[in-house]
């Protein structure tokens, strides 16, 4: 596996899923992942049950551009095994 550190915005996170784990994933659940990161911060992030993965947030936005948020894609791929959005590929 080559290890990207690209920033990438949500249409690359859907991409990068595709083609590391075989996930399809709408534009419309990506963008409710950040909106639901954003709600979760404005209560002041409280700690979530270990007991339900699918309810980490997703990782912060480590850049903007032109109002877009962008993420490095290693944080992402890890949080999208640690949730159990997708799975570490077999042949890793």
């Amino acid at each position: 596996m080559t290890h990207r550190h690209d920033v990438v915005g949500y249409a690359e996170i859907i991409e990068h899923a595709l083609k590391d784990f075989g996930v399809e994933f709408p534009m419309s659940t990506v963008r409710n992942w950040e909106k639901y990161r954003r709600a979760w911060v404005a209560k002041g992030s409280p700690t979530r049950s270990g007991l339900r993965p699918r309810e980490i947030p997703m990782p912060e936005p480590i850049a903007h551009v032109n109002g877009v948020p962008g993420w490095c894609w290693q944080e992402i791929r890890a949080w999208l095994i640690a949730s159990q959005r997708a799975s570490e590929p077999s042949g890793e």
